[in-house]
């Protein structure tokens, strides 16, 4: 396939911020690419009905700012009465996206295809793998059709070990799982593989059993490390989809997290998160060969929620838009 290489890309937060000072952080670090999430929720809050607003203002302000921008498009409205999850009928899902492709054509770059389907949460109470193959098989040519020159991203998968439908599935599982329906048909309906890696309060480098921790904690797992994203390209490789590149769609390290579950947080310092995000992408330019854009985790969320939100401490800015030190080294950072 034709794409990047390496692509430097942040997690970024557009809608009701000054969005031009937002991307100008961005291309300011020496990055180009802007990962957004836009809810299905907001776009057609009645069928057949669109609001184009928010996202047309995303858009506008990445073309003006010479930003590539990829949407993760997420969470069901109420009228399709799934939960805010995947809808049973694919299809009405499938309409929306041609309708946004066909109006932004050639001005979103690429589109991921939901956020997380491994998580019962974001699925809407139940994990299954065919349902979200269905998706895939509807959404893909929908928007190939209307954007032939727009990616379609398979969405991230969370990591997790955890193997319960009602909770989560482990990600190299779901992977094996989506591979295994109808002969491998999944290879047909994305153009890239999307995936999510976190580092706890472990080095990029590092990987359970061979070279683990430090820890404390969240070490015994693979699910643990910046370097999980090499299993999900086993699961590719195993599948005959080598010819496709990854993308990580999320990846990063969050500070001291006041919110329950991230309480490794606490063992990472400032420059700690500085230092593993630049030596993360170091990595993925030495090591894989196969690895297309990596957005980091995240720009300015910091800025649009409270310090007890879990989003918050992982943002390279501080909520009055200064720099922490990972922002510094993120632009001092060499890049191709």
């Amino acid at each position: 396939m034709q794409g990047p290489h390496i692509g430097y890309g942040m997690n970024v937060w557009l809608p009701g911020t000054d969005q031009d000072r937002v991307l100008d952080l961005l291309t300011g670090a020496g990055f180009g690419w802007a990962r957004q999430w836009i809810a299905w929720e907001g776009i057609e809050p009645t069928k057949g009905n669109y609001d184009w607003k928010v996202l047309d203002e995303a858009v506008a302000a990445a073309e003006r700012n010479g930003v590539k921008l990829q949407i993760v498009f997420l969470r069901s409205p109420e009228w399709v009465g799934a939960n805010r999850g995947i809808p049973k009928d694919k299809t009405l899902y499938a309409n929306v996206l041609s309708a946004m492709a066909k109006r932004y054509k050639g001005r979103i770059a690429a589109y991921e295809i939901w956020n997380e389907a491994n998580l019962a949460g974001e699925t809407g109470g139940q994990v299954n793998a065919a349902e979200y193959v269905g998706l895939l098989k509807a959404a893909f040519p929908t928007v190939k059709a209307a954007d032939p020159g727009a990616f379609v991203v398979y969405g991230g998968l969370t990591p997790t070990g955890v193997n319960d439908p009602a909770v989560a599935i482990d990600d190299v599982t779901f992977l094996q799982q989506t591979y295994a329906i109808n002969g491998g048909e999944v290879r047909r309906y994305f153009d890239v593989l999307g995936a999510h890696t976190g580092g706890m309060s472990n080095p990029p480098e590092t990987l359970w059993p061979d070279d683990p921790g430090p820890g404390p904690g969240y070490y015994e797992h693979r699910s643990f490390y910046f370097r999980r994203v090499e299993d999900l390209r086993q699961v590719m490789e195993q599948n005959g989809d080598s010819a496709k590149q990854i993308w990580l769609t999320e990846f990063g390290w969050t500070t001291k997290n006041q919110a329950k579950g991230y309480e490794y947080g606490a063992a990472n310092s400032e420059q700690n998160q500085a230092d593993y995000l630049v030596r993360a992408y170091q990595w993925a330019r030495e090591n894989y060969p196969w690895m297309g854009v990596m957005f980091m985790w995240n720009l300015n969320f910091s800025t649009i929620t409270k310090p007890d939100d879990e989003k918050f401490p992982w943002s390279v800015v501080n909520s009055d838009y200064s720099p922490r030190p990972a922002y510094e080294a993120l632009k001092r950072m060499p890049k191709e």
